[in-house]
């Protein structure tokens, strides 16, 4: 029997529960109620409001909590007076409201901790109930932060209706839950930490079904093996009865032949007894899946909420701090019935208020502002969902605001020395945009409760790389800006691509990756001072994954000429990755590091394999940034050369610019190469024909004959057709360096980025 207290505490659970589904539908019904415009529309949304206080204040009754039944009884009273038309609705008053639902939330906190009666004021309308404590400050509910959640017994029902519960009043009947039977539609709640246990545990089967899978493939290559024994066994049985029917019985050879005879039985006996156990072990692996599969997709299925469930709250939040920022702004949502795993609700949370705050605080301008630049007087938030395929969403969140200042961003970023002016210049608006998202940055002119630290959109990176998505930014001055939020819809197994780089296994997330290939080492092209690749008729920068994750990089060796890489997409970007061997895809079940390594470069988790091994699961997001820093500059000499190294290699450099000549001449004389010079490329090509040169370093605008002639007529004679040729110049295009390529320089080098220490690492790399 249960004792009293057991009892109340269980009551009181029960009811904070019920409550808390009855605030969050409170706030969202009287911003439905402010929005409407509509007589008819507003007394049914007003109902509604009506009928929610109402049963809150029955169920307060219920556990003896008098306070918060008080205060829902006043609210009523307040509510009744508007359904008879003696109060006006009006702004002021909707504030009130939204105030004391925050407060009775307080209250009713309040009330569960201390299990005394609390207190708090209320304003409602014409009086002023006072209690002990102060009106709390808005908060902000999301479903990342409750304990429990509804497991549903046949079909989801929303957790918050808006106004079509007729019976949103009415008490419970006593008995009407005596019945054996589960009601259509009733849900029940379930904690979230034995939720979350039940489907740890039937996510850990997926490690006995892989291991499984792996002793079939490995019985069934076993059985193969000696299968194909078959006709060798044959002849030796042949061979053996021929030697015991022409030998003596007491001979050597008939015991010999003999011993064969029983051995090549012996064998025919053991692949059977394999074949058998391969087929039983098939079996077995049948049923285990047949069990596992299902299992885990419910598991699944309990733990999908619909988006609306996070961002319905969101209407609440913009319409306050639109009221703190003295600002107009109408917030909508489309695609709310789209589920997804509560888990990756919770870690979007935080992304999503990051992202409106700052919206709300830099984009959106107050409605004088908006007026002068023809725009509506009320700016515009909107957040929708998409699906792109069965596991990945999209995520939009647009305003209509003032967009991204990029002369204020890119002057954040020089100040903060997160970007090279150099650099700078070569980024695209496009490119420069992402920079948003780097720590420390910030276009506030003051540091606010709101914006001005600049670690807002950089916990938005993270968390979304941390889910194994990623997000992108776009703006236009004047018109508004729109972040791109790409994740899963859930943590169920991924398929990931297995490769081995410097003998360590890794995996790549398949969502990422675009093909492997093997490309020819005399294709690997130098670049601005970067290793680059031709893929798909586009110039692609080719880095080593090995160096990337500072492993041991020495040059492996390719006795075939050829370099596996595998081409990696990321937003709008392609990187070309080079390991050791491409080993195959696999379905993996990524598993976090721990709290230990909670944050580790270019890591996102590991996962075991079926044979038992232990493979890091490769951050894409880090290894992309580490890429594109230049902290990895290509590979680690890996294209051979077929001439003999000298002692002192000669160097041709070709350059009508005395002073730059004079310049190459001392780096490359100090670095020890012998140098001759050339005033244009006619000069080096008559230099080229009748003495020999290791390598010809060339300006590309030259008299008589420039740069890209030069290369041209180099490969067009025979006997300087296989002469590395640097080309080093002023020309930044795209369209200048595809020509490079064209013409068959073997590096293009911008003289904007150019580097000595670089220039020497490309000659000796080439020679």
């Amino acid at each position: 029997m249960i004792d009293s207290e057991t009892l109340l505490k269980e009551l009181l659970e029960t009811f904070r529960l019920e409550a808390q589904d009855h605030i969050r539908a409170l706030s969202s019904l009287l911003i439905d109620l402010e929005k409407e415009s509509e007589p008819a529309g507003r007394k049914r949304h007003l109902e509604s409001v009506f009928r929610r206080m109402h049963t809150l204040k029955g169920a307060a009754h219920a556990v003896n909590l008098i306070d918060v039944a008080q205060c829902c009884q006043e609210l009523e009273n307040l509510l009744a007076d508007l359904k008879r038309g003696d109060l006006l609705l009006d702004l002021g008053l909707f504030d009130r409201l939204h105030a004391d639902i925050d407060a009775l939330s307080e209250l009713i906190l309040q009330q569960q901790g201390s299990g005394t009666r609390g207190g708090v004021a209320l304003q409602t309308g014409q009086e002023s109930h006072e209690w002990q404590a102060s009106k709390p400050s808005p908060s902000f509910c999301a479903p990342a932060r409750e304990e429990t959640v509804h497991a549903e017994a046949t079909e989801r029902q929303p957790a918050a209706d808006s106004g079509k519960d007729a019976a949103a009043g009415s008490e419970p009947k006593p008995g009407s839950t005596q019945s054996g039977k589960t009601p259509a539609g009733e849900t029940v709640r379930v904690s979230t930490r034995l939720l979350e246990s039940l489907l740890l545990q039937s996510e850990e089967l997926i490690s006995a079904k892989l291991a499984a899978t792996v002793l079939h493939e490995e019985l069934a290559a076993v059985a193969t093996e000696l299968a194909a024994r078959a006709n060798d066994r044959s002849r030796a049985l042949d061979l053996a009865r021929e030697a015991l029917r022409s030998a003596q019985p007491d001979d050597q050879a008939a015991r010999l032949a003999a011993l064969v005879q029983d051995n090549c039985q012996v064998e025919r006996q053991t692949e059977t007894r394999l074949r058998a156990v391969e087929k039983a072990a098939g079996k077995h692996l049948w049923s285990l899946r047949g069990m596992v599969d299902p299992l885990l997709e419910d598991m699944k299925k309990l733990h999908l909420l619909p988006f609306s469930s996070l961002v319905d709250p969101f209407s609440k939040l913009v319409r306050d701090l639109a009221r703190e920022l003295d600002k107009e702004t109408e917030f909508s949502c489309s695609g709310g019935e789209l589920e997804i795993d509560r888990r990756i609700l919770a870690e979007l949370k935080e992304p999503l208020l990051h992202i409106v705050r700052n919206t709300m605080d830099h984009g959106i301008e107050k409605a004088p502002e908006r007026l002068l630049q023809g725009k509506p007087a009320k700016g515009s938030v909107s957040i929708a969902i998409r699906l792109q395929d069965g596991n990945h969403a999209e995520v939009v969140v647009t305003d209509d605001g003032r967009g991204i200042d990029l002369a204020q961003l890119k002057g954040a970023a020089l100040r903060l020395e997160l970007v090279t002016p150099e650099a700078l210049q070569h980024m695209s608006d496009s490119e420069a945009l992402q920079l948003v998202f780097e720590s420390g940055i910030s276009t506030s002119r003051i540091i606010t409760s709101l914006s001005g630290r600049g670690v807002g959109l950089a916990i938005v990176r993270e968390s979304l790389e941390r889910l194994g998505g990623h997000v992108t930014v776009d703006s236009r001055p004047a018109q508004g800006t729109e972040f791109r939020l790409c994740l899963p819809l859930s943590f169920a197994m991924m398929r990931g691509l297995l490769v081995q780089t410097t003998g360590r296994a890794c995996i790549l997330p398949a969502g990422n990756v675009e093909f492997t290939s093997r490309i020819a080492l005399a294709e690997i092209r130098r670049v601005e001072n970067r290793d680059t690749v031709l893929l798909g008729g586009e110039v692609i920068s080719l880095v080593s994954l090995a160096r990337l994750l500072e492993l041991d990089d020495r040059s492996p060796d390719h006795p075939d000429g050829f370099q596996p890489v595998v081409l990696l997409s990321l937003a709008d970007k392609r990187i070309a990755f080079a390991v050791d061997q491409v080993v195959g895809v696999n379905e993996i079940l990524v598993k976090p590091l721990g709290s230990q390594l909670s944050r580790v470069r270019n890591v996102a988790g590991a996962t075991v394999l079926g044979d038992g091994r232990v493979v890091p699961v490769l951050n894409i997001g880090d290894l992309f940034r580490s890429a594109l820093s230049g902290a990895v500059s290509g590979l680690s000499a890996q294209v051979p050369s077929n001439r003999p190294r000298p002692k002192r290699l000669s160097v041709l450099v070709a350059e009508d610019s005395i002073t730059s000549r004079t310049l190459l001449k001392n780096i490359l004389e100090s670095a020890g190469f012998a140098v001759r010079t050339a005033i244009d490329g006619a000069d080096a090509l008559a230099q080229v024909r009748t003495e020999s040169f290791d390598i010809v370093i060339s300006d590309v605008e030259m008299p008589r004959m420039d740069g890209f002639e030069l290369t041209a007529a180099i490969r067009g004679d025979a006997k300087s057709a296989d002469l590395p040729v640097i080309l080093v110049t002023g020309l930044e295009s795209r369209s200048d360096r595809e020509r490079g390529i064209d013409v068959g320089a073997n590096a293009y080098i911008v003289k904007s980025s150019f580097d000595q220490s670089s220039l020497i690492e490309v000659i000796q790399k080439l020679t």
